[in-house]
């Protein structure tokens, strides 16, 4: 990772310990992995950094953060001052995807698996909050899975910043642990109670006017037997992970959105656009190739867009009709339309190819979709994707941000491709499903860039 983008301080902390960083967490610029530098011994670690002051406060929670030992919490082994009222926790690194991965990465979870999951983060929870702490940001990209399926919440800079609630830290779990099960619809279309008994112990348990923790690991105990997570093999994660960020997918099950939410998506303000790439874009050693279809729609045409395989009959309750293909040099007469394609082959090249300098080309620069695929490519650390092929079936015009960019959302599939690490090994990575995203494109001096990719529905 470039030393340029870790603070000074941060620099100095690790060099004294004989570590030395080799890729960033997350995207806030504020969390960081290393490793023993050349000749040191030592154990990985994790420096995260949050703004609170140096204070008697501060030290009381760092003190009770420590004596809160628990094997589903990283382990602390430092607390730290820097400079401009921040400070460094330095905790245990613990290997695995995180929790967001691993679902991206496969099927959701079954009830037993999400016991798993779950019991021991609330046990985690409930071990800080007996010593007066709360944790403040559970989310599915703060719990890490280990190769062996255990659980472990790794983010505990809310600890110190004191910023959080028990009983929202409940509440968050809880919702973390629902995203990770099948949705609502596929549990009713399976009619299978047992399916929905998990849901329904943790849903009661977070409209509880103060849920515990231990209210957790008795509703999931009851629900279900727990079951060990089945984590994928590291290359089929980081299959998902170029995947994800190439579209920012939402989870495999609930890549379709429900017909009544997407009904609630802002109507464009000018004609409706479908952009068909039918080849796909193929990304390989010997470059890109891209053939597109662009075929336009009236404003009061369809709500949902036909398919790439075969254009939809009219819709008389909704009036208009299905589109047209025309040749692809039609992209051209529409900026959105040109936009939509070549920001999304540039940006799956760029991934592909793990060029930071391709994605700077692409988004807007401090978006936060740079920033997160800047964090992708030093996570990969210069692994390579070959032969990828991204299939975009449509690209739909869906409105406008409150800050007035154009909202785009992009229907694609990857297919199979390979995993080339640096050192040449190559892996098979299989295709992924279809999935729906919405690209966020703000007008530049250098044309449409990329400001952010959200799932469907997001708040703009």
């Amino acid at each position: 990772m470039q030393p340029a983008l870790v603070p000074d301080d941060v620099v100095r902390l690790l060099e004294d310990r004989g570590l030395a960083v080799v890729a960033a967490v997350g995207t806030d610029g504020a969390w960081w992995v290393a490793h023993p530098a050349a000749g040191c011994a030592g154990e990985p670690l994790e420096v995260q950094v949050v703004r609170v002051p140096a204070d008697d406060d501060l030290r009381a929670r760092a003190a009770r953060l420590r004596g809160a030992a628990h094997p589903h919490l990283a382990a602390v082994r430092d607390v730290v001052p820097l400079d401009a009222g921040r400070v460094a926790v330095v905790v245990a690194h613990v290997p695995g995807p995180t929790l967001a991965a691993l679902r991206a990465a496969r099927p959701p979870l079954s009830n037993g698996e999400a016991v798993t999951v779950a019991v021991p983060v609330a046990q985690a929870l409930g071990a800080l909050h007996a010593a007066g702490l709360t944790h403040a940001a559970v989310a599915a990209d703060r719990v890490v899975v280990r190769p062996d399926g255990f659980p472990v919440l790794v983010d505990v800079r809310g600890v110190l910043a004191g910023s959080g609630t028990p009983d929202g830290d409940v509440r968050r779990l809880v919702a973390t642990v629902l995203g990770v099960l099948p949705p609502v619809e596929a549990q009713l279309a399976a009619d299978l109670p047992e399916l929905d008994r998990l849901r329904g112990a943790l849903e009661e348990v977070a409209r509880r006017p103060s849920p515990r923790a231990q209210d957790v690991v008795e509703a999931a105990f009851a629900a279900a037997h727990p079951q060990a997570v089945q984590v994928p093999d590291p290359d089929a994660l980081a299959g998902a992970q170029v995947a994800l960020a190439a579209g920012r997918a939402l989870p495999r099950a609930s890549a379709r959105t429900p017909p009544s939410r997407r009904a609630r998506r802002p109507r464009a303000r000018r004609g409706r656009l479908v952009v068909v790439l039918t080849a796909g874009l193929v990304l390989a050693a010997g470059g890109t190739l891209a053939a597109a279809r662009v075929a336009g729609a009236p404003d009061d045409g369809p709500s949902a867009a036909p398919t790439a395989a075969a254009p939809t009959p009219t819709d008389p309750a909704r009036g208009g009709g299905a589109p047209t293909p025309q040749p692809a040099d039609r992209a051209a007469e529409d900026p959105v339309a040109a936009a939509a394609v070549d920001l999304t082959r540039r940006r799956a090249q760029a991934l592909a190819d793990a060029s930071s300098a391709g994605l700077a080309d692409v988004h807007v620069a401090g978006s936060p979709a740079l920033a997160r695929d800047v964090a992708l490519l030093e996570r990969l650390a210069g692994a390579r994707s070959q032969g990828l092929v991204v299939h975009v079936a449509e690209v739909v015009r869906a409105g406008e941000t409150t800050d007035g960019d154009t909202v785009v959302a992009v229907r694609s599939s990857v297919g199979a491709h390979a995993r080339v690490a640096p050192s040449g090994e190559r892996t098979s990575v299989p295709a992924g499903e279809e999935r729906t995203v919405e690209l966020v494109l703000r007008s530049t001096p250098d044309g449409w860039r990329v400001w952010d990719v959200r799932a469907p529905d997001a708040p703009s």
